[in-house]
């Protein structure tokens, strides 16, 4: 019986550490049970969170693409109506008006262009509405970049209107010619119109003349004067100096293209007598502005060139200077007036031997002279025969031969000289004729022989010359290299 009870006691000792491991477990189990649901209510929430988002992105996705379909659609109605329909000229000049209160140039600029666009495509219907526009001196910048520079709307429309090539056109184009701002624009213009109708000459002389009086005032204010050292110096110090310079030479240059206009493309007779009268040609210690002298001469009759050219001539010998080569042209181009005679007799009396033969060679009018007498006709001059004969170059042959035989009577012992006058005589002898079969020049074995020995001469000359210089110039050097003693 003790050992029963024995037992039992045994029995429940050992059961207890087994249930506590069981309430253990079933602890933890329930534990982890709890943590597993709430980690799904989470899961849930931040899955609910994602699909509302997602909706909302999705709503927001919808609606720009919505938005983007709408314009779309309205670029294309505004493609078509610029390629089918195009708006009333009016109210593209009034919507014009409305775009420079845009704040922003990039997105003015578009409509401007689709403006301009349709009042193209209105042609001359548009014209009405335009001149309003450019009587207001209504102007704003545009951008179009990359395709050119930044310009403005009455640069555009200008150009809008020389594209249009007519008569109205050209009579509202003409409006703008005293409200232009380069002397490119102007030249632009003025050749625009000359296109049209020689009638808007006068027109573009006017405005033209403006613009040199704008330069010349311009070029009188940015040319420094006269100072003294101490202003020189101060001058220098501010460095106001490559500023200036840059403005004069730029103004330089837009006199030199207005010259241009006024005398090559307007062919304004008036306004050359007038430089020509001023000696706006003429520039200190003798020296005379060739382009400008020339340009303005070019369009008188001889008998007035001659005259200016002589007086140039002359006062280049006073001061002792070097004939100029545009006083030499004119005076070859006008050789047989009395004065030019002199000047290019005078010019060979004091030139050097070789100076005097290549003026004298330079006499021919024909292109392959030199070639001809080196290797014999080309295939370029047997080409030319074939075209018809040139009534000025026949009498400008005949007029250089006469200056031929006062060459001959001024140096008859010169052996060589009347060598070479024979053979120009020549050439242009058969510059000439009239003769339908006369060919090409050809030169006999004597002339090619002599004109063959007297190049080799002049080209060992020029050796010796350049020779006996770098012999010098290296004299001078070493000289003043030598350490003083």
């Amino acid at each position: 019986m003790d050992e029963l009870n024995l037992n039992k006691e045994n029995t429940k000792s050992s059961s207890k550490p087994f249930l506590a491991g069981v309430i253990i477990m079933m602890a933890v189990l329930c534990a982890a049970g709890m943590w597993v649901k709430q980690t799904q209510k989470q899961a849930q929430t931040e899955r609910d969170n994602q699909e509302q988002t997602f909706r909302e992105e999705s709503a927001q996705m919808v609606e720009r693409i919505n938005e983007a379909n709408a314009n779309y659609l309205a670029e294309a109605n505004r493609i078509n109506a610029e390629q089918h329909d195009p708006l009333d000229p009016a109210t593209l000049v009034q919507q014009l008006y409305k775009l420079k209160d845009l704040p922003d140039n990039k997105a003015r600029s578009p409509r401007a262009f689709y403006c301009l666009q349709g009042l193209l495509l209105n042609g001359t219907n548009a014209l009405p509405a335009l001149k309003d526009l450019l009587i207001d001196g209504y102007d704003f910048n545009l951008d179009a970049r990359p395709l050119y520079n930044s310009r403005t709307l009455r640069q555009e429309i200008a150009s809008l209107l020389v594209s249009m090539g007519n008569r109205p056109a050209a009579d509202l184009l003409s409006q703008l010619l005293p409200a232009t701002q380069t002397v490119e624009e102007l030249a632009n213009l003025c050749k625009a119109l000359m296109s049209v109708s020689d009638g808007y000459r006068p027109y573009c002389i006017s405005a033209a003349r403006d613009k040199y009086n704008q330069l010349i005032e311009k070029q009188k204010e940015l040319t420094p004067q006269k100072t003294g050292l101490l202003e020189k110096a101060v001058s220098f110090l501010k460095q106001d100096n490559s500023k200036n310079s840059e403005q004069l030479s730029a103004n330089r240059q837009d006199l030199k293209k207005i010259y241009n206009l006024l005398f090559t493309v307007l062919k304004d007779e008036e306004f050359a007598v007038e430089l020509l009268e001023k000696r706006e040609w003429l520039q200190e210690n003798g020296r005379i502005d060739s382009a400008l002298f020339s340009e303005a001469t070019a369009i008188l009759p001889s008998e007035t060139v001659m005259d200016y050219c002589y007086e140039a001539y002359l006062r280049q010998k006073e001061n002792h200077k070097k004939t100029d080569i545009s006083l030499i042209t004119t005076a070859t181009e006008n050789i047989a007036n009395p004065k030019a005679t002199e000047m290019l007799l005078t010019e060979l009396k004091e030139a050097s031997p070789i100076e005097r033969y290549t003026g004298i060679m330079g006499l021919s009018l024909d292109p392959d002279f030199g070639a001809a007498l080196l290797i014999g006709s080309s295939p370029r001059a047997a080409q030319r025969t074939s075209e018809a004969e040139d009534p000025e170059q026949i009498q400008k042959a005949n007029d250089r031969l006469l200056f031929l035989d006062a060459v001959e009577a001024q140096f008859p012992d010169d052996e060589k000289l009347i060598r070479i006058v024979g053979m120009v005589r020549s050439n242009l002898q058969h510059t000439a004729s009239t003769d339908p079969d006369k060919g090409t020049w050809v030169a006999d074995e004597e002339s090619k022989n002599f004109f063959q020995n007297l190049a080799s001469e002049a080209i060992d000359k020029a050796v010796n010359d350049m020779t006996e210089m770098a012999v010098k110039e290296i004299d001078e050097k070493n000289n003043k290299q030598e350490p003083k003693k």
